[in-house]
């Protein structure tokens, strides 16, 4: 008997600490850290979209591969309830992608590939909602959404191209060249000419742990057309697009509510003690 009470005693106990650790999945409750601050980094793969097999007839094929990249920043986030909170990023991130196009013209005798690679690097600010779900006691749940903005600061844009026409004698002719240029400063009437400025919209899911360690995944694209426009050339669209994996790390969490609350209590008492006092004077 003396056995059977002991397990249902430590039963009890071990039912009383759970439901103490229980958290609601959905809290509305007020957060008890308003600000935090943390590190993130990360890799990305990235592309474009773009409408050149439209607006090229002469292109027979028309191929772009994702390139990994990486990225590195940080990050404020300000928490409006438990369940919600406005996350703003700065970030540098390297990106990159490769294109493989080929074009023939039957009236010109002329046939054309060429291989495009593309590296940059460029200032990211994604400004995200965020939506928070308790799935442990340790451990939230988010979903992400919201717009970005990118600036591109440096890139290289490196061409090789291989040509073969045909002369009026009805030689072939072979021609081989290999052109490196500056991403963002190509003339807008060069293939994948881009502007720096990019806008577009981000979302993403994650984990937080022990309101310190994090890992996310997102997904984003361009809202913009990003391709240079130039008198009398073509409506050329191009959109960036990429995933990313980050890890983080929150530092320095702030709880400006709870220090609020700490000294308006303080106030009442000072005022309740003031008045005590000066009703027995």
């Amino acid at each position: 008997m003396r056995k059977l009470i002991f397990t249902i005693l430590i039963a009890a106990g071990c039912l009383q600490a759970a439901a103490e650790r229980t958290v609601p999945f959905f809290d509305t409750s007020r957060p008890d850290k308003v600000i935090a601050l943390g590190l993130r980094a990360g890799m990305n793969s990235s592309g474009v979209a773009t409408n050149y097999m439209d607006k090229q007839p002469e292109l027979i094929q028309s191929n772009f591969y994702w390139h990994s990249g990486v990225q590195v920043g940080a990050i404020a986030d300000l928490s409006i309830r438990k369940f919600l909170a406005i996350e703003v990023g700065l970030f540098w991130e390297r990106h990159g992608y490769d294109a493989a196009m080929m074009a023939a013209t039957a009236e010109e005798d002329y046939m054309g590939s060429q291989f495009t690679r593309v590296r940059y690097n460029d200032i990211h600010i994604p400004v995200l909602m965020s939506w928070r779900f308790n799935i442990l006691p340790q451990a939230v749940w988010s979903v992400d959404l919201g717009p970005y903005f990118s600036y591109g600061l440096s890139g290289t844009k490196k061409a090789d191209s291989y040509i073969a026409f045909g002369e009026e004698d009805g030689q072939l002719v072979f021609d081989h060249n290999i052109s490196n240029q500056k991403y963002f400063k190509a003339d807008p009437k060069d293939f994948l000419a881009v502007n720096r400025f990019d806008a577009g919209l981000k979302v993403g899911t994650g984990l937080a742990f022990f309101s310190h360690y994090t890992i996310s995944v997102y997904y984003q694209r361009s809202v913009k057309n990003n391709a240079k426009d130039f008198d009398g050339g073509a409506d050329y669209r191009l959109r960036n697009c990429s995933w990313s994996v980050n890890i983080g790390y929150n530092f320095w969490q702030h709880s400006f509510f709870n220090k609020k609350i700490y000294l308006n209590r303080h106030i009442l008492f000072g005022i309740i003690f003031y008045r005590f006092s000066y009703d027995n004077s």
